[in-house]
């Protein structure tokens, strides 16, 4: 990890610690959102049977949010806050939970290794170079997936930008990075216009494409 991602994930176990297993330690404002960014994540085609790579799992709320809506599928988190990890580890009795960032590489992830892999929230904390940051990640996790990736990020789109203190991503630029791979992209605000969630599917699967 670079000194950056230090810092943020020294954040997140320090949001832990003061907060408990909850929104809080997230740095999320409430828990209400919670549920229509993972349904928006999982629109790209996460489907019973599918593996999911679900990158930056924090406390590994996607898990029970797939089980509830009646998924079986093979999942795995990867979280760079060791706390966030033990805690996972000690709060599911399935899926699997791993400590790492997915920049430095993980033994174990060739290429195309997950159907799906996912991120939610993982950009906003980030103070050096968000944009050449963001996108790495995008490509980091397109050369894991063998069908699609889907992602969010706050957006400057978003109301008041006066009071804003994390990154917020531009949605125009960040469709047209993704649009340059070579991929079938679409783009989601939310009701708001505070965040927005790209599903992106891997044009050489059939299965990946939308509607598939």
């Amino acid at each position: 990890m670079d000194e950056d991602d230090r810092r943020v994930a020294g954040l997140y176990a320090q949001f832990l610690a003061e907060n408990g297993p909850n929104y809080r330690a997230l740095d999320w404002s409430s828990p209400r959102s919670q549920p229509d960014r993972f349904a928006r994540l999982a629109a790209v085609g996460i489907a019973s049977g599918h593996s999911v790579l679900d990158v930056g799992c924090g406390l590994g709320d996607l898990l029970p949010w797939i089980d509830n809506v009646g998924l079986a599928v093979d999942y795995t988190g990867l979280d760079m806050t060791p706390e966030m990890i033990a805690h996972c580890r000690a709060t599911y009795d399935h899926g699997r939970f791993l400590e790492g960032n997915l920049l430095d590489g993980v033994a174990g992830f060739a290429p195309r290794s997950f159907d799906w892999v996912v991120a939610s929230g993982i950009f906003a904390h980030r103070k050096e170079k968000p944009w050449e940051y963001m996108t790495a990640l995008i490509v980091a996790m397109a050369d894991l997936a063998k069908r699609g990736i889907a992602f969010n990020a706050q957006s400057l789109s978003g109301p008041n930008p006066q009071t804003w203190l994390l990154y917020h991503a531009d949605p125009d630029e960040t469709i047209a990075f993704c649009e340059s791979l070579g991929w079938s992209v679409r783009l989601t605000h939310d009701w708001r216009k505070t965040d927005f969630t790209i599903c992106m599917w891997r044009p050489d699967d059939e299965a990946a494409a939308p509607g598939a």
